[in-house]
């Protein structure tokens, strides 16, 4: 083990008061949602990363949250590795299927419970103390560290790219970890590669100027039919995307990916279990399902809605229906030429009416496992926890990971320490206590790997 004993020793004999740090973060709510303690929060944070030795500094642009930004510098390598965090939380309804309130953690059986004890205020206070370590026992870190703590994640990093563009310096290194990171169910870490893009749209089909009675159904045209038929003409039964162009850019996996993919542990056996489920979607194997899950582009209705849905019954002609649609995207699919295309479609099927309003558009980002910040994690990885790690070549979520690889062509991993079955964005959101202290040994033989080779 490269890591130092000295390091491992102070990580060890302070997990108390690090769950008492992370306690004291998620106990200020930052709901990005409702603009909620978001000012609070960053100050809260920037706080903390002074406590550990470093600068900090809050920056702001107008309509949008603080980003905080942080540095430890170093004498000991020219290297700079960046954390990418965020301080913003989910909203933590439904309230009443807490077990306790989701904003006064509580420890029960060995895990810590609380909104964004995993998602992602854990994780940022495991960075931080990590560096800690470095500094109260050796007086700087192994090589440059900086943050870059945002505070609109959750509702989809909108400002990220003017904060980087307007501070290019800043953000400059050699590697950046991204958020989180996951170990399974059976202690096996999980290096995760990169993040699929995603367009997010509303939908707002209208075909009459106000409501009608219902008895009137067989003469006037009705927005709930008409945007059912056109949300039937973007994805078949077998799950494939129908607007013409939407597969021109998608790279097929590699014979060597696809075999990792074959080797590779993963919990995705487990989906229709966890989810109740009798299958994957359109008959899927399993793996079959694992290569849509890393290198395919979805399309997904998130909410659909129309007309009364109140108790009983209303006999109602809705004048206007409304959707969200989510389509992920996988690496050169551009989202503005995408955009373009779905436009087209509407067209193509008489619906050029109806109204689209962008919500997200990011793209994909993924970094080569053969890279050497990706492959420090791996050799790390099995080093701490005694087991082959696995691979995640591309997280079925989005990021804003094109953010940083764009600009400054780094490799970007996500490793961490929050369980796969955290429950984040969920009621009973939690952090296991005894990966917190492996996943923050992780993170440290990660970075000596990195800067031995």
């Amino acid at each position: 083990m490269l890591l130092d004993e000295k390091v491992r020793e102070y990580v060890h004999a302070n997990q108390g008061r690090f769950v008492q740090d992370i306690s004291r973060l998620v106990a200020q709510p930052s709901v990005s949602a409702r603009n909620e303690g978001l000012q609070e929060c960053s100050r809260l944070v920037a706080e903390m990363i002074r406590e550990i030795g470093g600068t900090s500094r809050i920056l702001g642009l107008e309509g949008a949250p603080p980003l905080v930004y942080g540095e430890v510098r170093s004498d000991r390598s020219e290297k700079t590795i960046l954390f990418y965090n965020h301080y913003d939380v989910q909203p933590e309804a439904p309230l009443d299927l807490w077990l306790s309130p989701p904003f006064k953690p509580e420890v029960r059986e060995g895990r810590l419970y609380g909104r964004g004890v995993s998602d992602d205020k854990g994780e940022l206070v495991a960075r931080l103390k990590l560096v800690e370590s470095y500094v109260r026992l050796h007086g700087e870190p192994p090589c440059n560290i900086k943050f870059c703590f945002e505070g609109e994640e959750e509702v989809g990093s909108g400002h990220l790219p003017g904060y980087v563009s307007g501070n290019p310096g800043l953000f400059e290194s050699d590697a950046i970890n991204w958020e989180d990171g996951m170990i399974t169910r059976d202690g096996t870490p999980l290096v995760s590669l990169g993040a699929k893009g995603m367009m997010y749209l509303e939908l707002a089909c209208r075909s009459l100027s106000h409501d009608a009675h219902s008895k009137y159904a067989a003469a006037l045209p009705s927005a709930s039919w008409r945007l059912t038929r056109l949300l039937e003409t973007i994805k078949d039964g077998n799950e494939r995307i129908l607007i013409d162009g939407w597969y021109d850019d998608v790279k097929e996996l590699t014979p060597e990916e696809l075999q990792m993919l074959r080797d590779e542990p993963s919990e995705v056996g487990r989906l229709p279990e966890i989810y109740g489920s009798s299958g994957f979607a359109a008959g899927m194997s399993r793996f079959e399902a694992t290569v849509a899950l890393t290198a395919l582009p979805t399309a997904n209705i998130a909410g659909i809605w129309a007309g009364y849905e109140g108790a009983g019954s209303k006999t109602v002609l809705p004048a206007e229906a409304r959707c969200k649609i989510d389509l992920r995207l996988v690496p050169d699919q551009e989202p503005d030429v995408l955009f373009q295309r779905f436009l087209d479609h509407l067209g193509k099927h008489g619906c050029s009416d109806v109204e689209v309003t962008k919500m997200t558009m990011e793209p994909a980002a993924r970094t080569s496992y053969r890279s050497g910040w990706a492959q420090a994690a791996l050799k790390a990885a099995s080093t701490v926890f005694g087991t082959r790690p696995a691979i995640e070549l591309s997280s079925a979520g989005t990021g804003p990971f094109f953010v940083f690889t764009r600009r400054y062509d780094v490799p970007i991993i996500s490793i961490g320490v929050s369980p796969s079955d955290a429950g984040a964005h969920s009621p009973n959101e939690s952090l296991r206590l005894d990966y917190l202290e492996k996943g923050m040994l992780w993170m440290g033989e990660t970075i000596e790997e990195f800067l031995a080779a």
